[in-house]
């Protein structure tokens, strides 16, 4: 039987958001592909960690549990991953295309000489072939690529294209402990210390979303987003043009150098739509957009626009509840 090996990223005892929405494209595939899952998770103190994993699906987990393995040291972690390779001989290895998987797959596809799907927003297969949709130029070009699913091949999973894996506590997994392979000349790097930046709040995972842009106007017309998203019970988001402003913190910023997020509601208002604030949202599931430019940029994605004055009609809307 085919199988399917996912790298579960993983962060002060919890696994990263990145890594459920690979689990929900794995559990596709598994289903397509006839595929038995497994998985592999590093760190240190991670047996629970290990448990929870059967929740999502993943048959047999193997669990890479040393002190080593407190902080990431990419070198580590590719030689152990590459051994579990060669003993399970898995058909495909999947991993988000965060920072930690764009560093570790490639490292991986390169050691066996296979082909891999880098930062795809799906893996899907058809006809014994995976199809991938890389994004280029800001998501202005899409490149479909394709590759045989008789060999093994590599893939990481971009963000905010798939909803997140809900556990399901009827489910389990086999825990297998799994010794870690560090060679000498992996020891060139050394993990020193990993520090957290502190954020006010995670709009990724705000179901609701009021977005400011230029075109609120001034740091203390901001506060007409901040009461909306209150009263409305969401997050408050922003464009960079309103964070560079000063206007908001950078926590709040939604687009190419801040976050990509997918709530069910996303409300841009005052946003004209550069292509750079569309990337980090046009995915989310209904588009409401507030603004006095029928033809910005962004009116073309909205599934509801609103052509008048923010500052009259979000307090209306807020009124309404």
């Amino acid at each position: 039987m085919a199988k399917i090996l996912i790298i579960l990223e993983n962060s002060k005892g919890k696994f990263v958001g990145l890594t459920k929405e690979c689990l929900t494209v794995v559990q596709k595939l598994a289903g397509d592909l006839n595929a038995d899952v497994e998985g592999i998770v590093l760190g240190h103190g991670i047996n629970e960690l290990a448990q929870e994993a059967g929740k999502y699906g993943v048959k047999k987990i193997y669990k890479v549990d040393d002190a080593e393995f407190s902080g990431i040291n990419i070198l580590y972690h590719t030689r152990t991953i590459e051994a579990l390779i060669k003993e399970i001989d898995p058909t495909l290895v999947i991993a988000g295309a965060s920072l930690y998987g764009q560093e570790l797959v490639p490292r991986l596809a390169a050691r066996f000489d296979k082909a891999m799907f880098a930062s795809v927003n799906n893996l899907s297969i058809d006809d014994d072939e995976y199809e991938g949709i890389h994004p280029l130029f800001e998501e202005k070009l899409f490149v479909t690529m394709e590759g045989s699913a008789e060999e093994l091949t590599f893939a990481t999973i971009l963000g905010g294209n798939n909803p997140e894996a809900e556990p399901d506590d009827n489910l389990s997994a086999e825990v297998v402990d799994f010794s870690p392979v560090i060679e000498d000349s992996d020891k060139r790097e050394s993990f020193v210390e990993e520090t957290i930046a502190k954020v006010s709040v995670d709009i990724t995972k705000a179901k609701l979303l009021v977005s400011g842009g230029r075109g609120v106007g001034s740091g203390e017309k901001f506060a007409v987003i901040r009461d909306t998203a209150k009263a409305l019970g969401g997050e408050v988001g922003a464009s960079r043009a309103a964070v560079d402003a000063g206007w908001v913190a950078y926590d709040h910023e939604i687009g190419q150098t801040g976050k990509t997020v997918t709530p069910d509601f996303y409300i841009a208002a005052g946003i004209s739509g550069a292509i750079q604030h569309l990337v980090g949202m046009r995915n989310s599931k209904t588009i409401i957009v507030v603004n006095t430019d029928e033809e910005a940029p962004i009116v073309e994605i909205a599934h509801f626009a609103i052509i008048g004055d923010l500052h009259e009609v979000l307090p209306e809307l807020a009124k309404q509840l």
